[in-house]
């Protein structure tokens, strides 16, 4: 029995299989580091449905989303080879029943969707199609299958540890303001050669202390680090060879880093729940080790202290703004007293409509007229210099008007800009009617959207309460089939001028996804398929806690199998609040298959295992 893992590696028993499952390591390692750019032209459903321009650069998910196929391919090849040889033998198990049930619907849901181009490849700067949901299915097939002992295990666990740190290091660089990707070189290398020439020229969205690395988005950084933080933890805390045990500190250290300053509170409640099930699992464990466990305590608030001093505060803004969401949640109170509510219009008079008060905009004798609430006209201020608008009623202050006249001899014709504090809203006055202008210029109506529950409460959670109430009522269509693989940008109702108001202070947003991995499961592939997706995870986590619940953890499987076990747990717990994303999910489907493949062989070796 070897302690040191690299010895452990090359075990005469296992040398001759690690090499088919190099496609699941680049999966895990590779896969997830991929930023290069791909010109994109937009054109039918793609060009309909994403920001009303002809073509994008995309440099995080297109490659990732082509290499997820071609992996997958080269992985299912190298298991049909190995197969037909008789090298290996496919696993007896029932959780292929429900593998196959998602995989029957999410083609279904392709045939039938009205979508079909982005129900195939995935939506713009997603790519999260069928192709691709078919490929997690035969990556967590194969894993399952190959990743069958102690050297394709490692070997996989290795090379998806050094992807992390790249990316660790990368985020933690991001987070002092050294980003790689800002940089000219940076630039330089994602572009392909004839782009070259523009990149002093590319700018990315995101400012000061904000880690992203390569996934993209730090929401996705925070599914990441959900995972690999409790796989490295448990590793660390059971891993008995000293240098391995340190090397996994500094690896620990990092992904925790990430993990609390990319400010995703999505991966934080991920990374409490992989916690929560890990002291569970390993509570006498931690009462053993009672001094490393203060120890370890210690430092993560050491940690969290430093770094929340360094950010001024913005840390601790950040975490605590879980708490403060969640109890306004749970309160029943709802808005603030000044949140914006609603905008009504009838003919000649806009309404806008505010908790505390109402401005009115009429139109009286081709004059524009302003009244409050009780139909009191409103004193005016005009700002020679600029046309500005303002009120001298205490109660109006905040609001800016500008009013442009593009009458004729013929048409009486006035473009309103209504700003308050963060929010601007626009109205055309034509003729004697008064219509919503969106962010495009285009005159639009102002339809009335199905919503089911978080009334006052959609700015919660970043506006997923805004994102929640108006996906539920989708719910009602997909109880059988759903519209397609990441078709949600194509159903959700983007005409909703009025929520997004209320939701992000501008009506010039494209919601592109749920926000919650099952919710996005329930619409695109069908309250069906959700039910698949649900049993195969239920079928793992079950197993797990009944093999881990009374386990010592003194062998390679056992420790492997509850580190991969709090990983899968991470990641459905931040699942509640992020998507499914090709920068993340192949390691999500390559570590469950692994889980399940170690949770059948405890079950058939329970009584003859390897010490770590």
């Amino acid at each position: 029995m070897y302690d040191d893992l690299y010895k452990d590696m090359y075990d005469i028993e296992d040398n001759e299989n690690w090499y088919s499952i190099i496609p699941l390591a680049f999966l895990v390692s590779i896969v997830p580091l991929i930023v290069y750019g791909k010109m994109m032209v937009f054109t039918g459903d793609y060009y309909k449905y994403w920001q009303g321009i002809k073509s994008g650069m995309d440099f995080f998910c297109y490659y990732k989303s082509l290499w997820i196929l071609v992996s997958t391919v080269i992985a299912a090849v190298v298991f049909g080879i190995m197969l037909f040889s008789k090298n290996i033998k496919i696993r007896k198990t029932k959780i292929y029943i429900p593998i196959v049930i998602y995989s029957v619907f999410v083609m279904l849901s392709t045939v039938f969707s009205d979508f079909s181009q982005i129900a195939v490849w995935g939506f713009v700067e997603r790519y999260e199609g069928m192709i691709v949901l078919l490929c997690y299915m035969t990556i967590l097939f194969v894993s399952i299958n190959l990743a069958s002992n102690k050297s394709s295990i490692k070997v996989i666990l290795i090379a998806l540890i050094c992807s992390a740190v790249i990316i660790g290091v990368i985020g933690i660089l991001q987070y002092f303001g050294h980003d790689f990707y800002k940089s000219l070189t940076g630039k330089r290398l994602m572009l392909p050669k004839q782009y070259q020439s523009l990149a002093a020229k590319v700018k990315f969205q995101f400012g000061d202390k904000i880690i992203y690395s390569s996934l993209y988005h730090y929401n996705y950084v925070g599914s990441y680090m959900a995972m690999l933080f409790p796989l490295t933890f448990t590793m660390f805390l059971l891993i008995k060879n000293k240098f391995y045990k340190i090397l996994m500190a500094v690896v620990t250290i990092i992904m925790f880093l990430n993990l609390i300053l990319c400010h995703s509170r999505a991966g934080i409640i991920g990374g409490g729940v992989a916690i929560i099930v890990l002291v569970i699992m390993m509570r006498k464990f931690f009462v053993r080790k009672w001094k490393m466990t203060i120890g370890a305590g210690l430092i993560a608030v050491v940690a969290l202290v430093g770094f929340n001093v360094y950010s001024k505060g913005a840390l601790a803004n950040r975490i605590g703004s879980l708490f403060s969401d969640a109890q306004d949640l749970a309160s029943s109170k709802g808005t603030s007293e000044e949140a914006f509510k609603n905008i009504t219009l009838q003919n000649d008079t806009v309404n806008i409509i505010f908790s505390n008060e109402t401005l009115k905009i009429k139109n009286i004798s081709d004059n524009i007229v302003f009244q409050d609430s009780s139909d009191k006209e409103l004193k005016t201020n005009i700002n020679k210099s600029n046309g500005e608008i303002t009120f001298l009623d205490n109660s109006y202050k905040d609001y800016k008007i500008i009013k442009i006249d593009n009458s004729t001899t013929t048409d009486k014709k006035y473009n309103l800009e209504v700003h308050k504090n963060n929010l601007k809203m626009r109205f055309l006055l034509y003729n004697g009617k008064f219509d919503f202008v969106n962010y495009k210029g285009e005159v639009v109506e102002l339809k009335p959207v199905e919503k089911w529950g978080f009334e006052g409460k959609e700015k919660l959670g970043s506006a997923r309460g805004y994102i929640w109430s108006r996906s539920i009522p989708l719910l009602k269509h997909t109880l059988i089939l759903g519209y397609g693989p990441d078709t949600f940008a194509a159903v959700f109702p983007q005409g909703d001028y009025i929520g997004k108001l209320i939701a992000y202070d501008t009506d010039n947003m494209l919601v592109d996804k749920a926000h919650n991995l099952y919710l996005e499961n329930a619409i695109n592939i069908g309250m069906l398929g959700l039910v698949a997706f649900l049993a195969i995870l239920i079928m793992y986590l079950g197993s797990s806690i009944k093999l881990y619940i009374k386990r010592e953890f003194d062998d390679f499987y056992s420790v492997v199998g509850l580190a991969i076990f709090t990983a899968i747990c991470g990641y459905l717990g931040a699942g509640f609040f992020n998507d499914s994303v090709v920068s993340v999910a192949p390691v999500f489907w390559v570590m469950l298959g692994i889980g399940i493949s170690i949770n059948y062989k405890l079950k058939d070796n329970n009584n003859k295992v390897e010490k770590v």
